[in-house]
């Protein structure tokens, strides 16, 4: 295996950023991006009550170099039409220039992709816009020092990494199945059986790409007719944005042939599934549905991935839904407990199959309100710091505690969502930062001796290895094949 000093990063979107926001094809993947912003009135504003959220790249290709990330699955996205196609009073009031003046602002994609996307609606044209960015981009950075490969199988990473310490392996996945361009207007014009073959015929051709996608998350934000999404947007956006189409909902008819279309491996090369953004009812449905396969086939076991995750709190999925997604449940709560994080029950389904859960680094989906706003206001930075790493260990810990032995330290790993729009650590900002988070929590560890009792032998510079980099290298190795019938 290739040199042992690298770090892995399951979950960033460093080519939507730079592709939502290209200046005449001239942005690279390499330099610092900038929001383009629109400086009205209500523009100014929104940046200021936006100021969590970054308004330059965190995961561009130099910032992963200087922190030493080397493997880095890129999520392509196109953006969900629900962000831009507000809701019919809120966009009354403000009118359309102060809504373009907010999606661009905070969003970072550019005037020109704005106008765009509101003209013209195929997420599928979208997303191989963006493919073709990645692909036709590959090549040195600017200052010839660095090179980035797209890379197909785990063999294929391994020769890259070891050809060149300045090299970078991308591996290519999706969030958000809408990207088979379902979700749409004009879809949702189409009857099943149109829908199906629409569908499945974008599912086989996206097969046929010469680096067709790791993993998909299945649902997102918004209603894709496939499966319900669980509640992911803030009180203050869902005033604008209307999520509640299919919210909770579990699969349609649609919905399972596509999922086993992207699981087979006789159209092409098996697309695993994220199960990130679903709804608690789509996930138990599409657990159950694995768990009949792994138990039929046991020579053919699926694994789960959930890429970008913090966790509940809860025992099991009943309890997550018991309450209604919303503030208040927020409120006092210990850890983020709406039901778009992680029960006990959903995290030792993924460890009974060996898949891999990555630790978000948004801290808003860590801890409940009360709990954030107190570590907002600590002014000792050092102090501040130390707030923020146990949050992070709190979080890991539970997914250990939630397993109870051992091996519960092999699923873990960092699926960190930069450039995901979200409301970043503020000490751990960008992907430069991933030695310094990866210290802190190791000498938090050894000072502490923070809940030895779930360490399980391990020092911590073990356990930090195996999330920083081992448990997904050993995931890639098993996993990531050509492996079509």
């Amino acid at each position: 295996m290739a040199q042992k000093d690298f770090f892995v990063d399951i979950h960033c979107h460093p080519t939507m950023r730079v592709f939502h926001n290209n200046k005449d094809g001239i942005t690279n993947l390499w330099d610092e991006n900038e929001n383009a912003l629109i400086n009205n009135f209500i523009g100014k504003k929104i940046v200021k009550l936006s100021d969590f959220i970054s308004k330059v790249s965190q995961s561009n290709f130099y910032h992963c170099v200087n922190g030493n990330v080397r493997v880095i699955f890129d999520s392509l996205y196109p953006v969900e039409r629900g962000f831009i196609n507000y809701k019919p009073i809120p966009k009354f009031l403000l009118g359309e220039k102060n809504v373009e003046a907010i999606v661009v602002n905070v969003s970072g994609i550019n005037k020109g992709q704005y106008h765009k996307y509101k003209s013209n609606e195929n997420y599928y044209e979208d997303l191989n816009e963006q493919y073709d960015f990645l692909i036709n981009n590959q090549g040195p950075s600017p200052c010839g020092k660095y090179n980035y490969k797209v890379v197909r199988n785990f063999a294929e990473l391994n020769n890259w990494l070891e050809k060149d310490p300045g090299n970078i392996a991308i591996v290519v996945t999706i969030e958000g199945a809408h990207v088979l361009n379902c979700g749409t207007n004009e879809s949702q014009q189409l009857n099943d059986k149109q829908l199906e073959e629409l569908l499945l015929d974008n599912v086989k051709a996206l097969k046929k790409r010469k680096y067709p996608p790791f993993f998909m998350t299945f649902a997102h934000h918004f209603w894709n007719q496939l499966c319900g999404h669980a509640t992911s947007l803030s009180s203050a956006t869902r005033v604008t944005c209307d999520q509640t189409k299919g919210l909770n909902l579990g699969f349609t008819s649609v919905g399972k042939k596509v999922i086993s279309a992207l699981l087979s491996k006789e159209n092409g090369k098996r697309i695993l599934i994220d199960t990130r953004h679903m709804s608690v009812q789509s996930r138990m449905e599409y657990y159950d549905l694995i768990e009949k396969h792994n138990i039929n086939n046991p020579a053919d076991i699926i694994p789960t991935i959930s890429s970008h995750t913090a966790v509940n709190g809860f025992n099991s999925f009943a309890e997550s839904v018991k309450r209604k997604d919303n503030a208040h449940k927020t409120k006092k709560s210990t850890f983020y407990s709406w039901s778009i994080n992680m029960c006990k029950e959903e995290i030792t389904h993924i460890h009974r199959y060996k898949g891999l859960i990555g630790i978000i680094l948004d801290k808003g989906r860590h801890c409940g309100k009360a709990t954030q706003e107190k570590i907002n206001a600590i002014k000792n930075p050092i102090k501040k710091k130390e707030a923020f790493i146990q949050l992070i260990l709190d979080t890991i810990f539970f997914y250990v505690e939630s397993i109870g032995e051992k091996s519960a330290w092999d699923i873990l790993t960092l699926g960190t969502d930069f450039d995901g729009v979200i409301n970043h650590f503020d000490c751990y900002e960008n992907m430069s930062k991933m030695p310094v988070l990866k210290e802190d929590l190791t000498v938090y560890l050894n000072i502490n001796k923070y809940r030895k009792d779930l360490w399980f032998d391990l020092s911590p510079e073990e356990i930090l290895d195996k999330i920083f980099r081992l448990n997904a290298m050993n995931f890639l190795i098993k996993n990531f094949k050509d492996d079509t019938l």
